[in-house]
């Protein structure tokens, strides 16, 4: 939802991620991390091709090294180990 409470469109949702991105990327790190935990089951059984989940998993671990926040590195390894071929 927007400002006004009316729902965005996925368009709009991925503009906002892409100017989030470019804007804030500790804001953008930290959202996507709360999307990972709350929305799991969905990013581990979508289509996107293995080797490109884990390549964002691992630039995500190196992310939140960098930022010391280490307990948010071992959600994000346990994603990554629960990955299947």
């Amino acid at each position: 939802m927007n400002i006004d409470q009316t729902p965005l469109s996925s368009s709009q949702v991925l503009a906002n991620l892409v100017q989030l991105r470019h804007t804030d990327f500790d804001a953008f790190m930290n959202l996507l991390y709360s999307a990972l935990q709350n929305e799991l089951k969905g990013a581990i059984f979508d289509d996107t091709p293995l080797a490109d989940k884990r390549s964002a998993l691992e630039s995500m671990i190196q992310y939140f090294t960098d930022k010391e926040e280490y307990e948010k590195c071992a959600v994000l390894r346990d994603i990554n180990l629960s990955l299947t071929n």
